[in-house]
């Protein structure tokens, strides 16, 4: 049995059966829910007007208190009253105020903030970025690109995974600046192009393929 089923077939007796609760998406210290078919954005410490309590909030999951139980959530098995089995991890993002949706991804077993653009032919980093991720870019393949300021020197090399909440990919195409630019990484298409994605009330839905 998959381990994520696992995890929702242990919680799943703890749920009250007036209550349906998602895990939807996760911004740092706070947590979009989806409870009773209704939207609530709780930071950690809050309660929702149905009684759900963000306890604490990491990159991959969220504590919450129901019933005056603690429940762990994750982005790639929500919890919900009435289970539905899952086959495939998913990930639902809202957009910021701008339009556009953030998240963090796991690049070869690292943490960074990513910003989706459907624009961006692969992920793309920063040279500090790619350091800080211990890129060996030795080993790169070095490439002109051209950006508003010019021509700039950049390297295309290959990721080893990417995973953003329960969606892995593995040997994923990036492109590294050598400047500061982009400011927040990229998370391009080739990553978006190996999932499934669609929009969804206002959300962005990313499914995984496999």
């Amino acid at each position: 049995m998959n381990r994520f089923l696992v995890v929702i077939a242990l919680l799943l007796p703890a749920i009250g059966s007036a209550q349906d609760v998602r895990l939807k998406a996760i911004f740092g210290t706070s947590a979009m829910f989806e409870i009773d078919g209704k939207q609530r954005l709780l930071k950690s410490g809050k309660t929702s007007p149905e009684g759900v309590t963000l306890v604490s909030v990491t990159s991959d999951h969220a504590l919450v208190k129901m019933d005056g139980r603690e429940q762990r959530l994750t982005l790639a098995a929500p919890v919900a009253s009435q289970y539905a089995e899952v086959s495939k991890a998913e990930v639902r993002l809202s957009p910021d105020r701008r339009g556009h949706y953030n998240t963090s991804a796991w690049i070869n077993g690292r943490q960074v903030p990513v910003m989706v653009d459907t624009g961006a032919t692969s992920i793309a980093f920063n040279y500090p970025t790619a350091k800080s991720l211990g890129l060996d870019l030795s080993r790169a393949q070095p490439m002109r690109v051209s950006t508003a300021s010019g021509v700039e020197q950049a390297y295309r090399l290959q990721l080893s995974s990417v995973t953003i909440g329960g969606i892995t990919v593995h040997n994923v195409d990036a492109t590294v600046l050598g400047n500061n630019f982009p400011q927040v990484t990229l998370l391009g298409n080739s990553f978006l192009s190996r999932v499934d994605m669609q929009q969804q009330d206002g959300l962005l839905l990313l499914r995984a393929r496999d």
